[in-house]
């Protein structure tokens, strides 16, 4: 696969020609201009030198003439910028929605040990990093190289002077410039690490301020982030005291070039001066060559930063999912069951491995229409991993998967996503309007507001009692921040009821609401308004197991038995022992909520 600098570099090819042109042309006219003005001084002063090559006798000409070539010079550098520029956003756009696209197809188990913050630091400086080569390197490159090569022998040509002295010094600068330029990158890439390790501590104390505070961890949290700043700081010094170095070396270079090129001119000129080449190599050496020995540091900082960002991009965009590996065996299909109408959900031989561990382990599932099914084992025993992997959230593998009459393993995951609706323990909440946040749609339609309220109702979501005293235009902080958790867990069982989706994924949607709260929402909602809809849940709460229609119990990855409460009571001792367990730990629950 080809990196992401040959991308940069290949990708609409000819406009990198273009820049590229532009500043030969604008080095070109740069060094036209001292030339006329050398004709210029020659024509005041009424010498004759060798070079002079045009025959008109009015000085005016010549001025008008280095006037056009300077400002024709700046044009073109203005225009090299300006490409660069353009094409820098044009390369941005394609790198963030590359990034946009792998980080929606990466799963959750993919992504499990990777920081959010990671995520933000990609997008907020490596994509703009990585592109510092076409809108800094690039042009910064052309605009010093150019000059560079060409300023020696114009000023051999004009002088008839050797070029050594003058290129030896300009060759001892660029190595100065190069290690500085080099030390510079360095500085840049801790930079942008250590940034990205401290936005990644920031976003996960933002994300649990509230849990952090209760817990009495704010102090310690935070003297992390601050030590985090305090090496960020000093590191920043470190860069911008070299810069500062740079910047110096940078100003003084063109001073030594005067002396330099001056001394060779006195010690080797085979002619007398005029005043018009006098003035023509201060030009050369004092103005054309200052802006591109001042960009020679910063042309190698760029340039080894573009680097390292592109490098970072090419890290992300090498993870990859583990592969759904399909079935070869062509007869072990044809013994598997065949699909049956009955059915919402069928599901053969889902396994799940994680890293070196088996989170899934061979599941066989088959779930009616309208069927009532919950889910329970330990916590760790891949209850929730079950519903992300029939979302396609996970690298599940299946040796057969039916959602209804279409073949799950056949559709994309937003295909499949399209057939649940799924509703996560904490309850995703985001920063608008109550009623955008039921309808999971920025400035829905007002008239839709009926549906809106009705599913709040159902959900046990009473305007006039909660804490929403603008009623569906109550403005909801990020998260969810104010609402209590059993209020956002019934906003996202209002959107479920909202978007009317004919499978239901509940992840212990339940477990921040009051018992009274509870048998309402299963008498209104789980066995009222969905008694129609299949419905997985996930809970750990016994009341709600007697009200299904069959449970599934799961034990370190895999589905040990199922059937009704009496039955897995009767029949499991494992069961009699889960139940129990989770009974004395509810009773204290309560006894701790008393004291």
């Amino acid at each position: 696969m080809k990196t992401l600098f040959r991308e940069v570099i290949f990708t609409r090819f000819h406009a990198r020609i273009l820049i590229l042109l532009c500043s030969l042309a604008a080095a070109v006219f740069g060094l036209l201009g001292p030339f006329f003005q050398k004709e210029f001084i020659d024509q005041l002063t009424g010498v004759q030198t060798k070079l002079h090559v045009f025959d008109v006798n009015t000085p005016l000409w010549f001025i008008v003439g280095a006037f056009i070539c300077v400002l024709t010079a700046q044009a073109f550098s203005q225009l090299t910028n300006y490409l660069s520029a353009k094409e820098a956003l044009f390369m941005q756009r394609v790198f963030a929605e590359r990034l946009y696209e792998k980080t929606l197809n990466l799963r959750v188990d993919t992504m499990s040990h990777r920081p959010v913050g990671e995520i933000v630091s990609l997008y907020a400086t490596d994509v703009q990093g990585a592109t510092v080569f076409l809108d800094q390197t690039l042009p910064a490159g052309a605009s010093t190289l150019f000059p560079l090569v060409l300023a020696p022998f114009a000023i051999s040509v004009l002088f008839e002077i050797p070029l050594w002295p003058t290129v030896l010094v300009m060759t001892g600068i660029t190595v100065l410039n190069t290690f500085m330029g080099l030390r510079q990158s360095k500085f840049f890439f801790r930079f942008k690490t250590l940034a990205a390790e401290r936005i990644g501590l920031v976003n996960e104390w933002v994300q649990n301020i509230r849990t952090i505070r209760i817990l009495g961890w704010i102090r310690h949290f935070e003297k992390h982030i601050f030590v985090k700043r305090e090496i960020e700081t000093q590191n920043r010094v470190k860069m911008v005291t070299n810069g500062q170095v740079m910047n110096a070396i940078s100003s003084s270079i063109t001073f030594i070039l005067n002396v330099v090129a001056l001394g060779t001119l006195v010690l080797y000129s085979k002619q007398h001066l005029t005043g018009g080449e006098l003035l023509a190599l201060l030009w050369i050496v004092g103005i054309f060559l200052t802006r591109p020995f001042r960009q020679m540091p910063w042309f190698f900082t760029f340039a080894f930063d573009s680097w390292t960002s592109l490098k970072r991009l090419e890290d992300f965009f090498a993870i990859k999912n583990n592969q759904t590996e399909e079935i070869s065996n062509k007869a072990e299909l044809s013994k598997m069951r065949q699909r049956d109408e009955t059915y919402a959900l069928q599901v053969r031989g889902m396994s799940l491995r994680i890293g070196a561990r088996n989170i899934l382990k061979d599941i066989n599932l088959d779930v009616q229409h309208g069927e009532f099914v919950a889910v329970v084992g330990e916590v760790g025993s891949g209850k929730s991993m079950l519903l992300l992997s029939l979302l396609k959230e996970t690298g599940a593998q299946f040796d057969f998967y039916h959602i209804g009459d279409k073949n799950a393993l056949d559709l994309s995951a937003d295909e499949v996503r399209g057939q649940f609706a799924y509703v996560p323990q904490e309850g995703f909440i985001m920063s608008a309007s109550l009623r955008e946040n039921v309808a999971f749609l920025y400035d829905i339609d007002p008239d839709r507001d009926p549906l809106v309220e009705e599913s709040l109702k159902l959900a046990q979501f009473d305007l006039s009692t909660e804490r929403v005293e603008k009623g569906l235009n109550t403005e909801i902080g990020e998260r969810g921040v104010n609402l209590s958790g059993g209020q956002r867990q019934r906003v996202s069982l209002a959107r479920v009821h909202f978007h009317q989706a004919p499978i239901l994924l509940l992840d212990d949607c339940l477990s921040a609401v009051d018992v009274d709260t509870e048998q309402k929402l299963f008498d209104q909602l789980l066995l009222g308004a969905w008694d129609n809809r299949t419905r997985l849940l996930v809970t750990h709460r016994l009341s709600a197991l007697h009200k299904v229609d069959r449970i599934l119990f799961m034990e370190d990855g895999r589905i040990i038995d199922q059937g009704t409460f009496e039955e897995l009571l009767a029949r499991n001792e494992k069961f009699r022992e889960y139940t129990t367990t989770v009974a004395k730990e509810a009773t204290g629950t309560k006894e701790v909520s008393r004291v």
